[in-house]
């Protein structure tokens, strides 16, 4: 497997990256993969085998199918279409027969949220389906928006004729030698499946596929769909099938006289090829998309895990310093030391160390895609809640060295509010029976508003939570803003005034989703998860 060159791409990345960033949860996905924090998004393709998940299936091809399939509703010219998940929706038409697309929504569903849209979930599974498979690496581009509705029809069909499908890919963005390039990228893994394609096929046996490759190169990223049809010898259905009218991949390999297969027959040619067209493939999105930058490992990271009142009247502050370690950093895990300092709310610096400790479990440290590494060290203190916080100075200390280094977050600092708090100890989530066998939820949330804020403000303190529905017809919920207003208590606790949204109606499909409260667009704590509300009995805050 060959890589870009990330040690460069990562010195600009960090240099430019401030906290908190707009895509850190879609960083997290894509790099902590398995050990401490892990989110586990391979989980679903830890190889490029076949049956998986379902006996015949193989992930990789699949989520590179659904992929293509989704971006072939592109009209470049127009610049509308492309990968936008408008794919949910075209479900019923003829051109997506089978079973892959369910398979895939089922996997990205796990991660489906506020911060991770379907559209950069499918880049993301069809770039991890050519990695694990022995593909060349790219870096993957995120801030894809998804499609509320269908797109246009326009997958190329097996029936059709070398002239159509020229059009279709032209549409789409690519010439034809670029289509028949991008055909054999696609068909180097999978087949076709006998259920969904019979008159392809020929094989009256459920439950089969016929492979476009031979032998185990069918579960590797090769070329050998290319040098099987050059040989004249090929398993590809869409090459020897029976049946010549839906010999598509026959038309299109040997168009412009085979010299384009011919050059992808060197196998590092054809990796390159297809390393560039995928990631073309994956990147067509609608002209009012704009993607980031490549998504690069964060140097230093920060997660505040709480910031809240406790029964003393001080504020509990705990979190995590995730430091990137590894040959190409400099650092050892083992050599490793971290401690924040913080700025309270009228500027005085409080330069008393608040230790890290490196966690335990695995070892406190994460893997995540490009062999990148992390060791996470956490902190818990309490402050004054008369002095509060505004931001906090990461320092990390080399221990063999006694060298710190002090990471100020672009010079600003790592910023904090202290205006608003969840407090999340006195929320809850439950599920009760509703005689019609589901389950009917309830959610309470619990803020505390600074009084001298709350009295300047204007606005309600609002709960929004992102509320999951089934969407008709669609492969993913969909889900939907639900407002609703907090209500003063009679509570009031170290110049804090606690706010209470009691009894929110949930339903069971939005047990894992977010929340977020709001005073104003600048203070708020979003992106909230409901899960761990599960294990909280909304426990009165009590002096």
């Amino acid at each position: 497997m060959r890589y870009l060159a990330l040690a460069v791409l990562t010195s600009v990345s960090t240099a430019d990256y401030v906290w908190p960033g707009e895509h850190d949860h879609m960083e997290d996905l894509l790099y902590l993969q398995f050990g401490f924090n892990r989110f586990g998004f391979v989980d679903g393709i830890l190889s490029c085998g076949f049956g998986q998940s379902v006996q015949g299936s193989q992930n990789s091809a699949e989520w590179i199918r659904t992929a293509y399939h989704d971006m072939a509703t592109a009209d470049v010219e127009a610049g509308t279409g492309g990968l936008d998940m408008s794919i949910m929706f075209e479900l019923n038409r003829d051109e997506n027969r089978g079973n892959a697309f369910g398979n895939t929504f089922g996997h990205l569903a796990n991660f489906y949220a506020t911060r991770s849209s379907g559209a950069d979930l499918l880049a993301r599974v069809c770039w991890r389906s050519r990695s694990v498979c022995g593909g060349y690496d790219v870096l993957l581009r995120v801030g894809r928006i998804d499609a509320t509705e269908a797109g246009r029809s326009g997958v190329p069909e097996p029936q059709q004729d070398l002239d159509t499908h020229t059009k279709m890919f032209a549409m789409q963005g690519f010439n034809q030698t670029e289509m028949i390039e991008l055909v054999a990228c696609g068909h180097t893994l999978g087949g076709v499946h006998h259920e969904d394609f019979p008159e392809i096929t020929g094989v009256d046996t459920k439950g089969q596929v016929t492979h476009f490759e031979y032998g185990n190169s069918n579960t590797a990223f090769d070329n050998q769909v290319v040098t099987e049809y050059l040989q004249g010898n090929t398993s590809n259905p869409l090459v020897s099938g029976s049946n010549d009218t839906t010999n598509s991949d026959k038309r299109i390999f040997a168009a412009g006289g085979n010299k384009t297969m011919q050059a992808l027959s060197d196998p590092t040619y054809f990796q390159e090829r297809c390393q560039s067209l995928m990631t073309r493939m994956i990147d067509t999105v609608p002209s009012t998309v704009t993607l980031s930058e490549p998504l690069t490992p964060i140097d230093i990271k920060p997660y505040i895990n709480m910031l809240a009142l406790n029964t003393k009247g001080t504020l509990d502050f705990s979190g995590y310093i995730r430091v990137r370690y590894g040959a190409d950093t400099g650092r050892s895990a083992d050599d490793l030391a971290a401690y924040i300092t913080y700025t309270d709310r009228s500027g005085k610096n409080v330069s008393t160390p608040i230790n890290g400790v490196r966690s335990t479990y695995q070892g406190g440290t994460a893997v995540g895609f490009h062999d990148t590494n992390f060791v996470f060290f956490a902190w818990d203190t309490q402050l004054d809640a008369a002095a509060g916080i505004s931001k906090f100075h990461i320092h990390v200390t080399t221990k063999s060295t006694n060298e710190t280094v002090v990471y100020e977050n672009g010079g600003a600092g790592f910023p904090v509010q202290d205006t608003v708090l969840y407090q999340r100890h006195q929320s809850c989530l439950s599920f009760a029976q509703n005689g019609n066998g589901g389950w009917d939820g309830s959610i309470t949330v619990v803020a505390a508003v600074r009084s001298d804020a709350l009295n300047a403000s204007a606005s309600a303190v609002l709960a929004l939570h992102f509320a999951s529905h089934v969407s008709q017809g669609a492969g993913l919920d969909r889900l939907e803003v639900q407002v609703e207003k907090f209500v003063r208590t009679e509570q009031t606790v170290a110049g804090y005034e606690l706010f209470e949204a009691k009894g929110m109606a949930i339903n069971q499909r939005s047990d894992s989703t977010t929340f977020d409260i709001v005073l104003d667009e600048a203070t708020k704590v979003d992106f909230q998860l409901t899960s761990p509300l599960k294990q909280e009995s909304c426990k009165p805050l009590v002096q």
